[in-house]
């Protein structure tokens, strides 16, 4: 036994042997909700695709890593952490698997199409400098994004929307590994694309790229694929992006499917000079969206002013607006000027232009330009902040090693995680606690301390009714309890 004195008037004494004692009680929640979602079906197919014996071997591999990120660790090597969790491993009845065994789970995605292992060779081929390519992938990772869809498809029953609005985004995510590619703007790394479902907060489709495949290169595949993992109960879809989904095949085909959308334009110098010669009275103040919007009505106004004028007689030479009953889209213009003069910067109180693009017109759609551009620069509260809680608060910031399918499979199980939480508040959790992060679900219901006791044949996990999350993770066990009713017999209950 060791003993450390310290400048608050307590021992610490260090004792060799485990405690029946879990500081992380609050995670079982997350082993019920992943148990209330997948059947063993879902284990075997695969464990078939990664070419594993034993769905088990999968069931445990899938859920370390799902604790791992949930909990918030950023590296395989963390599951030591939990793995030291003796009471915590004696509830959820499965042994955590170890930083090796994760790591020659995650390798096996690294596949071909039909299965086969990547060599260095089939590597160098699939990823070349100056070249833009979407890796195709492999059986592994195709039954992973089946969970993610699986997800979807049960919030929205116990949540449902009849909209859906589908924000799209890049990101890139720095890797300083040998493999790595340079993206856009100089960094090494990988560049994944996402759609996030604003209305349910859901990430319903990824695509793990190079750091050299920039976010418009194939938009419209990547389109298609998105909207297609929608339920059926959706009747009205959105869509919203910056610049790299304005590309003519993609808008159009959205436009032709009756996807309402406002994309960010780029400023081509026919464009540019079409919405400097707006005339000055064409121009109307921009009220800031709610999100930026300051709640506190006394606090100063932004140093910025901005405006908005719709851009009359710009059609780009687009298949669509040549059509003879087609309806060209319409544009927007948005000049920002800082208010506050700058000494150093005399060009600082110049207008800057922007525009959007979009089909939402006001005669149909009951929405003017002001209301259009409010609602595309929404965005950056919902697929920019997903992103940024994926990297930051989850473990997609920390690629695990330089194999593609491995970092691909890593990024695809954080979606996964960034879903299963988002389930678990809309199944269990009290309504006031879905716009909560990560780090505050850990905070309040996640990182329970908790004693585990066996008696009369029952385990029995004991959390101070002192501590708040107690009554929740007491009343989310039974709402999971009566989610997993839709699994049947196919329910994950002994892994073991």
């Amino acid at each position: 036994m060791t003993v450390a004195n310290g400048l608050l008037p307590f021992k610490l004494s260090l004792v060799h042997k485990p405690l029946s004692i879990t500081g992380h009680g609050g995670l079982t929640c997350v082993c019920e909700a992943l148990i209330s979602l997948f059947p063993k079906a879902y284990y075997r197919g695969l464990a078939k695709a990664l070419g594993y014996k034993s769905w088990r071997t999968v069931y445990r591999h899938f859920q370390s890593l799902v604790l791992l990120i949930a909990s918030g660790g950023d590296h395989v090597d963390d599951i030591a952490v939990l793995r030291a969790d003796p009471a915590l491993q004696k509830l959820i009845l499965v042994r955590l698997s170890s930083p090796t065994q994760l790591l020659d789970f995650l390798y096996r995605f690294h596949q071909a199409e039909d299965g086969r292992r990547l060599t260095k060779r089939d590597d160098q081929a699939l990823s070349v400098k100056g070249v833009a390519h979407i890796r195709p992938e492999g059986p592994g990772l195709v039954v992973l994004a089946g969970a993610l869809t699986e997800v979807v498809r049960r919030v929205q029953a116990i949540r449902p929307y009849t909209r859906a609005t589908l924000d799209v985004d890049a990101t890139i995510v720095e890797a300083h590994k040998s493999e790595a590619l340079k993206a856009y703007e100089g960094t090494i790394g990988y560049q994944p694309q996402v759609s996030l479902w604003a209305e349910q907060g859901l990430l319903v489709c990824d695509e793990f790229r190079d750091g050299n495949v920039p976010a418009e290169f194939q938009v419209l595949e990547f389109l298609k694929k998105a909207f297609g993992k929608l339920p059926r109960s959706v009747t009205k879809r959105y869509l919203r992006g910056d610049s790299a989904l304005y590309n003519e095949a993609a808008l159009s085909w959205a436009d032709e499917n009756g996807i309402k959308f406002a994309v960010s334009a780029d400023m081509s110098p026919s464009l540019r000079a079409k919405v400097v010669a707006i005339p000055e009275r064409d121009w109307k103040p921009l009220a800031r969206p709610a999100a930026e919007a300051c709640a506190d009505s006394t606090a100063e106004p932004p140093h910025e002013e901005r405006q908005w004028a719709e851009v009359i007689d710009f059609v780009p030479e687009w298949g669509c607006n040549r059509k003879k009953d087609g309806k060209p889209f319409r544009y927007y213009a948005i000049r920002v000027r800082s208010t506050q003069p700058d000494l150093l910067d005399p060009e600082a109180t110049s207008w800057r232009h922007f525009a959007i693009v979009t089909n939402i017109r006001e005669e149909e759609d009951g929405w003017d330009g002001g209301r259009v551009i409010r609602w595309q620069r929404q965005k950056q509260g919902t697929v920019e902040q997903a992103h940024k809680v994926m990297k930051d608060e989850l473990a997609a910031g920390h690629l695990p090693c330089g194999r593609f399918g491995a970092n691909a499979a890593w990024w695809r199980l954080n979606a996964i995680v960034f879903a299963v939480l988002e389930y678990l508040k809309a199944a269990a959790l009290p309504k006031e606690m879905r716009p909560l992060r990560p780090k505050a679900l850990r905070f309040h219901v996640l990182n329970l301390c908790g004693r585990v006791v066996e008696s009369g044949r029952q385990l029995f996990l004991q959390i101070s009714t002192e501590l708040p999350g107690a009554q929740l993770l007491a009343d989310a066990r039974c709402a999971l309890l009566a989610q997993a009713a839709v699994l049947g017999k196919d329910l994950v209950t002994k892994p073991d």
